[in-house]
């Protein structure tokens, strides 16, 4: 009667635990996790706030490279001057103000390198989400192949609660056996709940991103991409080095404090003032002079002379002193790349060769030991415990491949990220 009881359940176990897991990693269109990455890109607040203030430093450059407004003034005399021409009545007088050549071209070259910081800024910020996206991505495969993995072995737990109960009520078992069978469901059953929690969080996180309420829900994630990446670390490194945004935020700091610096030697050049005047003068009746009531008309020049040399030389040590920093600043973005690079590289080959051994060996091995102690449970040769053990190694097997898949796909994301959004 042991026998027939358990005489299709390897078979069975087998089936259940690891076509959709293990063996099975047929591959699946990119066409999912691509189209959440176009949605967030498209719908994702923290993008569209960076577009905007790219759009808005675009419209600075105008404002800044553009002569003031002339000023117009305008002089009603309550109580007339008496020129010999007769008394002035009203004065109308317009001035313009001009920088010294070269000043409004450099202010408006440095509202340009605002503008191209603010766009490499806007693609940072997607670049990132992109990033956040597919972290959210591979964790809801982890979470929710363990799910899955967690549901077919409850189902063989219950095949075998049900034997032991039927073992016992024959008296051919005894009662621990169901016990421990049922503490066993139990404790599964609690960790099922515990990445049922760990989904709501990632779920959450995930329709954030996207622009969506933290209550749409989302299908479960059944396969991604294991594709292995290899090419060398040093492509990735050059490939960072070119495309990172970072790097180009940096330089073009650099180029606007090195226009700081022209821009406050300029300073020490003269501005120019350009008014012209016009008087009208009423003709006065009986005047002797022929010229009565001629009106007047005038142009002043004015230049400011620039004789504060402290602040002067304040303005081009201050210059100076950004165009260091922000050397420094890119110098550091660049080391911590190549860092970044480093870390991510060995942490996705380290992964990397983790899989491996499941693939090689230990799913193997895993499967090997189950069916052994299967067959000797049948036979009497092995205790329920025993084979609960043995249940115990083939789950975490599966659940440490699954978890190992979605590390190995977020390190190549973390990779992707200091490249720059894209791998050689």
């Amino acid at each position: 009667m042991r026998m027939i009881k358990f005489r299709y359940i390897p078979m069975y176990y087998l089936l259940v635990m690891f076509p959709h897991t293990v063996r099975a990693q047929a591959e699946e269109p990119l066409s999912r996790l691509d189209t959440l990455v176009r949605i967030a890109q498209e719908h994702n607040p923290a993008i569209s706030a960076a577009q905007n203030r790219w759009q808005a430093a675009t419209h600075r450059s105008p404002q800044t490279s553009s002569l003031d407004d002339p000023m117009f003034s305008y002089t009603r005399w309550a109580t007339t001057p008496e020129t010999r021409v007769g008394p002035q009545k009203n004065v109308f007088v317009l001035s313009q103000r001009f920088p010294y050549p070269g000043k409004l071209k450099l202010k408006g070259q440095m509202s340009d390198e605002d503008a191209t910081a603010e766009q490499q800024r806007y693609d940072v910020a997607g670049r990132d989400v992109a990033f956040r996206v597919k972290q959210a991505y591979f964790e809801l495969y982890w979470v929710d192949q363990s799910l899955q993995i967690l549901d077919d072995y409850l189902i063989v737990l219950e095949t075998f609660n049900r034997a032991a109960e039927e073992k016992y009520v024959t008296g051919a078992g005894i009662q621990a056996n169901v016990l421990k069978s049922q503490v066993e469901m139990s404790t599964v059953l609690d960790r099922r709940l515990a990445f049922d929690r760990i989904r709501v969080g990632i779920t959450s996180r995930l329709n954030a991103l996207l622009g969506r309420a933290a209550g749409t829900p989302v299908e479960p994630v059944t396969i991604i991409e294991m594709t292995r990446y290899t090419s060398p670390e040093s492509l990735v490194v050059d490939r960072a080095l070119a495309t990172r945004q970072e790097l180009h935020i940096a330089d073009a700091m650099i180029r606007k404090s090195d226009l700081m610096t022209r821009l406050a030697h300029l300073n020490y050049r003269p501005d120019f003032n350009v008014q012209a005047s016009y008087i009208t003068i009423p003709k006065v009746a009986g005047s002797q002079f022929t010229d009565t009531g001629k009106d007047a008309f005038g142009i002043m020049f004015n230049v400011n002379i620039p004789i504060r040399l402290k602040r002067r030389r304040a303005a081009v040590n201050e210059a100076r002193a950004l165009v260091e920093s922000n050397q420094m600043i890119r110098e550091n973005i660049r080391n911590e790349i190549t860092a970044e690079i480093s870390d991510f590289y060995f942490k996705m080959q380290h992964t990397g060769r983790t899989l491996d051994l499941y693939d090689q060996g230990l799913i193997t091995q895993a499967e090997s030991s189950l069916e052994s102690a299967l067959f000797a449970y049948q036979n009497g040769n092995l205790d329920f415990l025993s084979l609960l053990d043995a249940e115990r190694m083939i789950l975490q097997v599966n659940l440490g491949y699954v978890r190992e898949q979605s590390n190995y796909r977020k390190h190549h994301a973390e990779l992707e990220w200091a490249a720059g959004g894209h791998l050689p």
